[in-house]
């Protein structure tokens, strides 16, 4: 295997030699059909080395990850015969999804989903154009699923790689979800440091006609040949050695070795390796230069299909998800590291209790050949005759050895391993929308959710900082840079700060990239907390209300329009079908309409309009208003 600083090691420090094509890579071109065949192959070596360098390290998590899908999957093997084998523990996959739910709800759960702060009282407005500028393209890209994936591989292998891509036909940032066993990052730096990697690479298995029809990679059209001299049967690279190892990808079976058919060849999974690499400027012949960001594509272990500067300038448009950040690990730990060993012992104890119960149904049966019939014993059912020999007492010649019921007390323990996996997870049992026997009242559940929370909140805060933040970020840099000129976007005229209520026209905002789009924003961090929820929300103006009643605040604040933000929490949208028109109001009520009113606000019978006139004509009622 070629090493990453034998590459180094030549005289002159040089990996390969690009400064001919200098120009043409400060113009941003892809300079890979404008490479030798020396250059190429030095490039696709170079790769090489990075790759297998990365994954001499993470494949040592492999075993661990493999473990933690059979778990998440309740995986049971189609070999399985036994009842036994078929019994598998659950509860782990419900406290993981009871974790993921609560990091979706404290990051995303939120209108618009990412709060964003104007780092500047010019870019104030700004921030608040593109929080629903970006809330516009989550919402038409499926974001919230690309972000539950990223929740998901970080509960599950604490490494959840994605990608923040641009996409120039849509005009909308995507989000792209990678396997960590297909993801290869720079192992010398720790994991809080992952902005200082040298490099990081992806492997993906994509079909010629798909990279041709993507139309970012000219050398496959400038040379159409190149497609008749791939070797696709290589897969010689140990990055690749997944592909035939684990079973992800042509095999769901997690515990059996992958499978590459014959079929997989012709028009077919084509072996794609995509290396960002930061690079010093000798190290690729151009000394005046500090340091150069590359992208590099490798095509089925041979050629270079691309080869420009990185278009995202000095970053690297990944970021690297994870719920337990330890800056001092190369990796980090996930939440099923913690679980798999009770979620082992749970599983056991549940089999040996089926195990016992089965030998207890299925009894020794010890006979005399010589006094009772043996087929007749084997063969017996519930109608079965049992042949004995004359003058002899079956009881003589037959003994059943009773099984005693040892595992009874398991259901015990394997109640207690739940517990236990619900500690560790800060999943409790209210969370999890199951109920608590043991807490009596709404209040102490509250209590107890809430406590809960807060480690939860904790790992949300964490997860946001780390990966949320950054993520935005770029997201945010990628539409201030490539967002065309102008464009609109639908808002809820409900939900507007006063900052933007003279932009919105029909539920809409007009925008101007170059004005409206431009500055200095930052993202929020989540508190970690769970945004209300919408009876939460409407008891809390009502609150309010009766606050400002209580301390004369009324007089000076628009209580009729809090009142309206309280029954809109309340889930009723529409308002304006119960708005007495102007109309209405100049009639207003008769006195019998009054009084009706004031007598069913009382909860009193309300008599008909002609005896209420009597009792107005004779002096018994007045009315409230004359008529």
């Amino acid at each position: 295997m070629s090493d990453y600083r034998d590459l180094r090691g030549t005289e002159d420090h040089t990996i390969v030699d690009l400064s001919p094509h200098f120009r043409a890579l400060e113009e941003l071109q892809d300079i890979a059909p404008l490479l030798s065949d020396e250059e190429e192959q030095k490039l696709v070596s170079f790769v090489r080395a990075c790759l297998d360098m990365s994954h001499s390290r993470i494949s040592k998590r492999y075993p661990h990850w493999k473990e933690a899908d059979r778990a998440h999957d309740v995986y049971v093997p189609d070999t399985a015969t036994e009842f036994r084998e078929k019994a598998v523990i659950t509860d782990t996959r419900a406290i993981a999804d009871t974790v993921q739910t609560y990091l979706m709800a404290a990051m995303t759960g939120r209108n618009p989903m990412f709060q964003l702060e104007g780092m500047n009282r010019e870019s104030r407005k700004v921030s608040m154009i593109l929080e629903r500028v970006l809330h516009q393209h989550m919402r038409r890209t499926a974001g919230e699923a690309r972000i539950a994936q990223m929740m998901q591989d970080a509960i599950r292998y604490g490494f959840a790689p994605t990608k923040i891509v641009w996409d120039a036909k849509s005009n909308h940032n995507n989000i792209v979800n990678f396997d960590p066993r297909r993801t290869f990052p720079d192992p010398r730096v720790s994991w809080g440091d992952w902005e200082s990697m040298g490099f990081i690479g992806f492997t993906d298995f994509v079909t010629y006609n798909n990279l041709l029809r993507s139309g970012i990679y000219p050398k496959l059209k400038r040379f159409p040949n190149l497609r008749n001299r791939l070797d696709v049967t290589r897969l010689g690279w140990l990055c690749h050695q997944y592909n035939n190892e684990e079973g992800r990808g042509w095999n769901i079976d997690p515990s059996q070795a992958n499978e590459r058919h014959n079929s997989v060849k012709l028009s077919n999974a084509n072996v794609v390796d995509e290396l960002w690499v930061n690079l010093a400027g000798y190290e690729v012949g151009l000394p005046n230069v500090e340091n150069i960001w590359l992208l590099l594509t490798i095509l089925d272990e041979q050629y270079v299909i691309r080869c420009q500067l990185n278009p995202y300038g000095q970053q690297f448009p990944v970021v690297m998800g994870g719920i337990y950040h330890d800056s001092h690990k190369t990796y980090g730990q996930s939440l099923y590291d913690l679980l798999l060993p009770l979620h082992d012992v749970a599983t056991w104890l549940l089999r040996s209790r089926i195990d016992n119960v089965q030998a207890a149904l299925n009894n020794l049966i010890f006979a005399d050949p010589t006094q009772v019939s043996i087929p007749d014993l084997i063969d017996r059912n519930p109608w079965g005759v049992v042949r004995t020999m004359p003058g002899t007492n079956p009881c003589d010649g037959v003994f059943i050895a009773q099984v005693p019921d040892v595992t009874s007390g398991h259901w015990n323990d394997i109640a207690a391993m739940s517990e236990l996996k619900n500690r560790t997870a800060a999943a409790s049992d209210a969370q999890q929308g199951m109920p608590t026997p043991d807490v009596r009242t709404a209040t102490e559940i509250q209590r107890l959710t809430q406590l809960g929370s807060q480690r939860l909140g904790v790992m949300s805060r964490v997860m946001s900082a780390t990966t949320m933040r950054p993520m935005v970020r770029m997201m945010v840099s990628n539409i201030q840079d490539a967002l065309p000129f102008q464009g609109s976007i639908k808002v809820d005229p409900y939900d507007m700060p006063n900052q933007l209520s003279n932009m919105v026209e029909d539920d809409y905002i007009d925008f101007q990239s170059e004005s409206d789009l431009q500055g200095e924003v930052d993202y929020l961090v989540v508190d970690g907390t769970l945004p209300l929820e919408p009876t939460r929300n409407a008891e809390t103006w009502m609150s309010m209300l009766q606050i400002m009643h209580q301390t004369g605040l009324n007089m000076e604040y628009n209580a009729g329009k809090i009142a309206e933000e309280a029954i809109r929490a309340m889930g009723i949208s529409d308002l304006d079908q119960f708005r007495i028109s102007a109309e209405q109001r100049e009639q207003g009520m008769s006195p019998s309409q009054e009084l009706a009113v004031m007598e069913k606000m009382r909860g009193a019978s309300v008599q008909p309009n002609e005896q209420v006139q009597q009792q107005v004509d004779s002096g018994n009622l007045k009315p409230v208003r004359a008529a």
